[in-house]
């Protein structure tokens, strides 16, 4: 497949100097991850594989925790522990085997998890921002029916985005020494559009929506006095705490700071063929463990750092008895009371 697999196939074959031009040029062969690094990512795949699956299963141990809300937080863990349980031991026998149908799975299955994780982030941050700024409309317009078409959506989208590739490439092998024009031009406009649908947009929506919601939760704060009468638990609740608003801005710098090098790595995929140079290949192996680390901390910012969450933590896994949280939020506007399921301090 021409340049699909550029940067793997030419990173993960043997590296040797040019010296047809300069016999006195030093010669290197090297794999594109050494043992040691390998050893590295396959503890990374284990932890993903367990903050994810801990997620998932402290939701099926607590019903508790079964809510609209946490649904998409179900749902991004499912996608982040199908990178580690399938994206990465893909990747790992690509690396070690050079399987050209294997290595084309793995990154056809990463840019899948890849697009996906990011979705549900923008979808969760989208839940958040319904509830703080529209919150007289946050049961009419987040029902349990647009939920589930929402999550069953970011799936379909995701995976029609990340397989749409091979529908302009060949699997054949006389294909893969081939160098089309045509295709290597599509092959740019479909990584620009993924940096763009998957990158920027995602990026500019949710610098906004938590902008605003940092606004709002600053002018809340001003009134909180006021607002201690009309809820049946402390207002602080209501409110971000500074540790939220840190979770956030977190979840912000994690999000542009291991997206924008995969997506930009996608488009660097489709240059040319030509010799790394040694440099060069060390970025390209950073930029393979940079992509994983929203799989591993997306599920400890947006989940184990939500107050149910701990408790449920603490309970099942710890085998303590935590003080049983107020799960429901109540506030009224008038006559009308809104109910928000879980805690806000920790949305």
């Amino acid at each position: 497949m021409p340049h699909l697999m550029a940067s793997l196939s030419q990173c993960n074959t043997t590296y040797v100097g040019n010296s047809s031009s300069n016999e006195t040029e030093p010669e290197y062969e090297d794999t594109f991850l050494p043992a040691p690094l390998i050893v590295l990512l396959s503890i990374i795949c284990l932890l993903i594989i367990a903050v994810n699956g801990l997620v998932i299963f402290l939701i099926h141990k607590k019903k508790i925790l079964r809510t609209l809300t946490n649904m998409f937080l179900t749902s991004l863990a499912l996608s982040d522990l199908m990178s580690g349980l399938v994206g990465i031991p893909l990747l790992l026998i690509c690396f070690t085997r050079e399987l050209i149908n294997v290595c084309v799975s793995s990154v056809i299955f990463i840019r899948f998890t890849a697009i996906s994780s990011v979705c549900h982030v923008l979808l969760i941050a989208c839940g958040r921002y319904i509830f703080i700024v529209h919150s007289m409309m946050y049961h009419s317009l987040l029902t349990k029916r647009r939920a589930i078409v929402a999550t069953f959506t970011i799936w379909l989208f995701s995976f029609v985005a990340s397989v749409i590739q091979l529908s302009w490439h060949r699997l054949e092998e006389e294909a893969l020494t081939e160098f089309e024009d045509k295709t290597e031009e599509i092959d740019i406009k479909y990584s620009l559009a993924c940096i763009v649908l998957f990158f920027a947009i995602p990026l500019l929506l949710m610098c906004y929506m938590y902008g605003h919601i940092f606004y709002i939760s600053y002018k809340r704060k001003k009134i909180d006095r006021q607002l201690k009468k009309n809820l049946q638990q402390p207002s602080r609740s209501l409110l971000h705490a500074w540790r939220g608003r840190s979770v956030l801005l977190i979840t912000m710098v994690i999000f542009a700071g291991c997206w924008l090098p995969f997506f930009v790595m996608m488009l660097d995929d489709h240059r040319e063929t030509k010799q790394l140079p040694e440099m060069q290949v060390w970025v390209h192996r950073l930029l393979v463990f940079v992509s994983f680390i929203p799989p591993l901390l997306n599920p400890i910012l947006c989940t184990l750092a939500k107050k149910d969450f701990r408790q449920a933590l603490k309970e099942v896994v710890f085998r303590r008895k935590a003080r049983q949280c107020e799960h429901n939020v109540y506030f009224r506007s008038g006559s009308r009371a809104i109910k928000y399921e879980g805690n806000l301090e920790d949305k």
